[in-house]
């Protein structure tokens, strides 16, 4: 039998929000089903916040990730290299840092945070 679940009211800027259903959504799960799993994970301990710093799981999913897109990318540069395209992977090159900072800045947009 299921337990009663009580409704409560929390508040989010609108960036937060928006952060909530996307994580949500890629999960295929409900807002509210998202935010309530992930705080009672938080709350059992289950899940570690680590109080925003990266956890050496994390740090580690980060170095392969670099680790493979370097190689990636080192095999596409020798591709367009030989084609003698080496514009086209320096300005992908640029954009690319482009989107990353644009990533990395915190979002202020909507006033709210």
């Amino acid at each position: 039998m299921a337990k009663p679940r009580f409704q409560r009211s929390i508040r989010f800027s609108k960036s937060e929000w928006n952060a909530v259903c996307e994580a949500a959504e890629r999960r295929n799960m409900k807002p509210a089903e998202f935010v309530r799993e992930a705080s009672a994970g938080v709350a059992a301990h289950e899940i570690d916040l680590d109080d925003g710093k990266l956890t050496p799981a994390l740090v580690e999913m980060i170095e392969r990730t670099f680790r493979g897109v370097h190689l990636l990318a080192y095999l596409k540069h020798e591709e367009l290299a030989a084609l003698g395209r080496q514009d086209d992977f320096r300005r992908a090159t640029e954009a690319g840092q482009i989107a990353q900072a644009e990533t990395l800045e915190p979002d202020n947009s909507d006033g709210e945070d």
